[in-house]
């Protein structure tokens, strides 16, 4: 019998901590009285050997980060690590941290927002990192479609082969899973996060005799052999947001699976602690694909999190609001290929350092996918669009922020260094993956221009686009050049390094048109003007899995005096809160004026902390 959902059967092999399985209609489980299995209900001659073979299979592989196993050999031994840790957390009894229950009673409604991943897009590729209305993130997590293909990623960014639909993401929706579900992401462990306020009911919480019981449960699991797993805790918190005691569900290991792709339930139940005025549930999507390339395999659907009393369900989920004020100017550059360890701190990049010095800089600001073009689209049509590698023109038909700005009465301009027009190479800038503008040449090539033409236009304001994108060649832009054997070489080794290759050539190229910018008639008009100045990705090279910082990258905003009168922030600060390109995006849009093209932007949170 297959384990993995289609059959959704719970495993036996629940704890108080990991999760119990599912009660019958009528029926409450007690959160620390989940039966656990004992090495006597079990083979000691199979556990014995299982403990063995995994320990030996661990000794095959010695190697160091920057030197990744063969993947099929470094599979091997993870799933043999994922026996001995099936084994020892089967044998291993756990209690959770808050009192059983007693009693039957009648649960509340669930109490969480977006529970199933039903709101909002999906990332068409399975890989991008979306918007999730309703939950706080970190990391870079996703929403994937039942039935989504899966593509594996080719080298320096081309289309790799797509597998067939058994080695696909999971096809099988779990019982009322609808149509999505939730995944870790891209190549890296990530968090979603809610905070469900009780405060409603704090006299029912703390004198009701037998206490007020919950129940928190969901569907979790994982692809294939990737060990990667997802677990969901709920924290109990007081009126001060202290912590008072929690409770966990999972994870579902890739041994409870059987190594098949899908899910499981689990399910906890326990009392409130007395004094709970908030429950803080997280999900965590922990990556341990022991292939460095390959992303982050744990999932989780229809989570569930409820009281035994009568609260409502909440609300659906609304975009967040936004103080984002008006912009006359947006100019924004991507850099490429490097993430905040590569540059903050760097002695090769002294002037963007200055720049974060010096300006608002948004500490916890993530790219969204791997290779590089795929983050791109997303600025201009709100979805990376299905394409999961570098597509550099001519890709695809679609809506984008260029149409919106001209049917808004406004413009957009593109500046290159190395040319304009339908120069290669033609992904500088993302306007030509988008075929209406592609096969428009009239437009292309009078909007999309030579870098020198910047400093001329921007010595009459009304010449400058409300839209700017400039951007470097592979010389400048901190990716290249690899086209010489000089430059392969130096980009191998940087591979192996500091990833600091053409880091000082991106510095100098950004110092050169900050310095242009800044000597502007446009800068000192009392047009409102500012720089967005971020990185399409981290140093991560989907082909070899070398460099992964978890997408996070730089994020600097430069506002103008004009735009600090209008209401943005000046001066040196950092911003705390989570953004990621849809945010950048959202902002764009708000400060032009200009209406979102998908959820992906409409739910993104807009870089409020930059306007006052």
């Amino acid at each position: 019998m297959n384990p993995a959902i289609a059959n959704a059967a719970p495993s036996s092999n629940s704890s108080a901590t990991s999760g119990t399985a599912h009660a019958r209609p009528g029926q409450v489980h007690s959160a620390s009285a989940a039966r656990v299995a004992t090495p006597d209900e079990v083979s000691g001659t199979l556990t014995r050997v299982a403990t063995g073979l995994a320990d030996e299979l661990g000794q095959l592989v010695k190697h160091g980060p920057q030197a990744p196993a063969p993947p099929s050999q470094a599979m091997f031994v993870a799933m043999a690590d994922e026996v001995r840790r099936g084994l020892n957390q089967a044998f291993t009894p756990k209690a959770a941290d808050v009192a059983p229950v007693t009693t039957s009673v009648v649960m509340s409604d669930n109490l969480l927002v977006n529970p199933g991943a039903e709101y909002g897009d999906p990332s068409l590729s399975g890989y991008s990192s979306v918007t999730i209305p309703g939950w706080s993130v970190t990391g870079t997590p996703t929403v994937i479609k039942y039935g989504t293909l899966r593509n594996l990623p080719g080298l320096f960014g081309t289309s790799g082969p797509t597998l067939p639909a058994f080695l696909g993401f999971p096809r099988t929706a779990v019982p009322d899973g609808g149509n999505q579900f939730f995944g870790g992401g891209n190549v890296a462990t990530s968090t979603l996060s809610q905070v469900v306020d009780l405060s409603d009911i704090q006299n029912e919480i703390d004198t009701t005799p037998g206490g007020v019981t919950f129940d928190l449960s969901g569907y979790l699991g994982g692809y294939l052999l990737d060990p990667s797993r997802t677990t969901v805790k709920v924290n109990f918190l007081d009126a001060n947001n202290a912590y008072i005691s929690s409770a966990q569900i999972g994870p579902v290991t890739a041994l409870n699976r059987l190594f098949q792709t899908g899910f499981q339930e689990r399910q906890t139940t326990g009392v409130i602690p007395v004094g709970t005025r908030s429950a803080q549930v997280i999900v965590t999507f922990k990556d341990y694909n022991p292939i460095l390339s390959s992303y982050n395999n744990a999932y989780a659907d229809n989570l569930s999190f409820t009281v035994g009393d009568a609260v409502p369900a909440p609300p659906d989920p609304t975009p967040p609001a936004s103080n984002v004020g008006p912009l006359d100017h947006v100019i924004m550059v991507y850099m490429e290929n490097h993430g905040v360890g590569d540059i903050v701190g760097s002695p090769n990049a002294p002037y963007i350092n200055s720049l974060i010095n010096s300006y608002g800089y948004a500490q916890s600001y993530y790219a969204l996918t791997h290779p590089s073009d795929p983050n791109y689209y997303p600025i201009l049509g709100g979805s990376d669009f299905g394409i999961h590698y570098n597509c550099a023109a001519d890709c695809f038909n679609e809506p984008n922020l260029a149409d919106e700005l001209v049917n808004d009465g406004k413009t957009w301009v593109a500046y290159q260094d190395g040319g304009g027009g339908y120069s290669s190479p033609t992904d500088r800038t993302p306007f030509l993956a988008f075929q209406d503008i592609y096969n428009n040449p009239t437009l292309v090539n009078s909007q999309i221009r030579d870098i020198s033409q910047m400093a001329t236009d921007f010595q009459d304001p009304s010449t400058v686009g409300n839209f700017v994108w400039f951007a470097g060649d592979e010389a400048t832009n901190m990716e290249g050049p690899i086209d010489s054997v000089s430059g392969l070489a130096h980009f191998a080794l940087s591979q192996l390094t500091t990833h600091q290759y053409n880091v000082a050539a991106g510095d100098q190229f950004i110092q050169q048109q900050m310095t242009t910018i800044f000597n502007s008639a446009l800068w000192s008009s009392n047009q409102s003007t500012a720089v967005f100045l971020t990185f399409d990705e981290d140093y991560n090279n989907i082909s070899f899995g070398i460099g992964n910082e978890g997408n996070h990258v730089v994020m600097v905003v430069i506002p103008n005096q004009a735009a600090i009168d209008a209401g943005m922030r000046g001066g040196a600060f950092t911003a705390t809160d989570y953004y990621n390109h849809y945010s950048l995006q959202r902002t764009i849009e708000d400060s032009l004026g200009l209406a979102p093209l998908t959820d992906n932007d409409e739910y993104a949170q807009p870089m409020n902390e930059f306007w006052t």
